[in-house]
């Protein structure tokens, strides 16, 4: 009796949870065929936060810099008391380039950085960059015209991981592709949960009437927290899968790295109020969690592990397949079984970690 009780219960779990994805995918599949015209003519202020980045920054700023737009445009850089050379190459390149301007962080940590270029900015229309990514030649004129177009107070754009090699990267690029479309599928569904800071346009006049709008007791998650603030205050938000709109990141080089970054990310969790955020993560962790037995139940009983596992893989390889034509690399999919596994143990462990308060504290350059 006990086992069919689990049966069914796990059964339940994963019907619910593959709905949920499903709706995700239909989300998706309508926000990846909007499309704006471009030569938007908007003044924008691109804001970049940077703390020890000299591998990376010099390339993500020329990417900014020979954007071909007829926007106006200028790139404030801020620079978070880094130790390396990271400043002094982006002091080089602003004597070259005068859209370039090098500002020092007012106070500590990234979401200080951003509120100083902020206070900084010329314009009204604001784009947050990291410095660990490069954007296509039309990117800022595709973002300005959807932002303009659309009316938008918040329009969030698609983050991918390139170049991956090696089957570790290669399932981050799975990983990540599934935030990233979960994000957008949310929003098509008219309930967004998720962005991603490193491709983020906002309105300054918005902003400025929220409280706290990137909830500075959390030292992660700007872009989340912002996002749900704008919600909170029924601001117009604006997803969009334009290719034109898709920056490029490079994986997490380690696989400590990668479980460091997914702590930070789970970290702020624990400060979320907006329902359906929550609900979505519950849910996730509630599925996780089930798989995870169903695999330690494998040696008396198969039946509980099908049962969360082969409707959670169907929903989440569906998903993937739309996401994959949009953003590329859909062989990486012949990895979804194990992938379903390997997720399902991190996230559970990630869920206990941001009860327990792991991860909080510290940004993408502090260990």
């Amino acid at each position: 009796m006990t086992d069919e009780i689990v049966t069914i219960v796990f059964l339940a779990v994963s019907l619910v949870y593959a709905a949920m994805i499903v709706a995700i995918l239909f989300g998706f599949r309508r926000i990846s065929r909007h499309t704006h015209h471009s030569n938007a003519k908007l003044a924008v202020s691109i804001l970049l936060p940077f703390r020890n980045e000299e591998s990376g920054i010099a390339a993500t700023l020329q990417s900014i810099l020979n954007q071909q737009t007829e926007a106006d445009f200028e790139v404030i850089a801020i620079d978070d008391h880094s130790t390396d050379n990271s400043a002094r190459l982006v002091a080089d390149l602003a004597t070259r380039n005068p859209r370039l301007r090098l500002i020092a962080n007012d106070g500590q940590g990234k979401k200080a950085a951003l509120a100083t270029g902020i206070a900084a900015a010329r314009h009204n229309a604001i784009i947050t960059t990291d410095a660990d990514c490069l954007y296509p030649a039309n990117w800022l004129d595709a973002m300005a015209a959807t932002f303009e177009q659309s009316g938008a107070d918040l329009l969030a754009a698609p983050v991918v991981l390139s170049p991956v090699s090696g089957w570790g990267q290669k399932f981050q690029f799975v990983d990540f592709a599934s935030l990233v479309s979960s994000g957008i599928g949310a929003a098509g569904c008219g309930h967004p949960i998720m962005c991603n800071g490193a491709n983020l346009m906002f309105n300054r006049l918005t902003y400025n009437k929220l409280i706290n709008p990137t909830n500075t007791k959390f030292t992660s998650g700007d872009d989340v927290f912002l996002l749900h603030s704008m919600k909170a205050a029924n601001a117009k938000i604006v997803f969009t899968a334009q290719p034109e709109t898709i920056a490029a990141t490079r994986p997490a080089p380690t696989v400590g790295a990668f479980l460091r970054q997914r702590l930070r990310w789970g970290g702020k969790a624990t400060g979320y109020t907006d329902k359906a955020s929550i609900g979505v993560a519950a849910l996730v962790a509630l599925t996780s969690a089930a798989l995870c037995a169903g695999v330690a139940l494998l040696p008396w009983s198969a039946l509980p592990l099908a049962c969360i596992f082969v409707p959670k893989l169907a929903a989440d390889t569906l998903l993937l397949l739309a996401v994959c034509k949009q953003f590329g690399n859909r062989r990486l999919l012949w990895w979804m079984p194990v992938y379903e596994i390997v997720v399902a143990v991190y996230t559970v462990c990630v869920a206990v970690a941001a009860v327990l308060g792991i991860g909080r504290k510290g940004w993408k350059n502090i260990n």
